[in-house]
């Protein structure tokens, strides 16, 4: 499968790519539309801060086609800030409209645990790498496939058809982060 990593200025997008490419997949990392579109998939990694995030692919005229492919029947992956902003709406900062691909909105963690969630934590008894401070809750627990809990539970994997959004690192997971992309390539 050919992926596009899509460059927006955010993330770390030569380790997605690595990873990706450990999948079993193509990769081509890059912010060109027209180059986004000729691939067969469409990998939305970030870290950083949500409303930075969409202010960023909206300049880039990126937010339409991100929305309109995580909504189609093509292979979608979002990982961290590249799933939150799927969402309706993040508390971040004075608080962002996401794409609103999937209802939702995404909160701040509790101030009871450390803040920010960084480490090992397990979803579907598998020990995976997060890193964020921002946790999604969607309206629809069914497209939920793994939760995780740091001072709440949260959704940490959300699956739709061919669209799958993470809250952890699979780049940074080891073998088991890597299984899960080798998984979304081959199907």
């Amino acid at each position: 499968m050919r992926v596009a990593v899509l460059d927006h200025g955010m993330g770390n997008l030569r380790s997605v790519a690595k990873a990706l490419e450990a999948a079993g997949a193509e990769v081509t990392v890059t912010g060109e539309l027209d180059e986004v579109r000729r691939a067969d998939g469409l990998c939305v990694p970030g870290q950083g801060i949500f409303g930075r995030c969409m202010e960023n692919v909206t300049r880039a005229g990126a937010a339409e086609l991100v929305a309109d492919w995580a909504r189609s029947d093509r292979p979608f992956l979002g990982i961290c800030l590249g799933m939150q902003i799927l969402f309706e709406y993040s508390e971040e900062g004075d608080g962002f409209d996401g794409l609103g691909v999937l209802g939702g909105k995404v909160t701040r963690l509790p101030n009871k645990v450390p803040v920010p969630h960084i480490g090992w934590n397990t979803v579907n008894d598998t020990y995976l790498y997060f890193d964020h401070s921002f946790a999604a809750h969607p309206s629809d627990p069914a497209i939920v496939k793994g939760w995780c809990e740091h001072g709440e539970r949260f959704a940490a994997w959300v699956e739709e058809g061919p669209l799958l959004a993470v809250q952890f690192h699979p780049e940074k997971s080891g073998k088991s982060g890597i299984e899960i992309l080798r998984k979304w390539v081959e199907n």
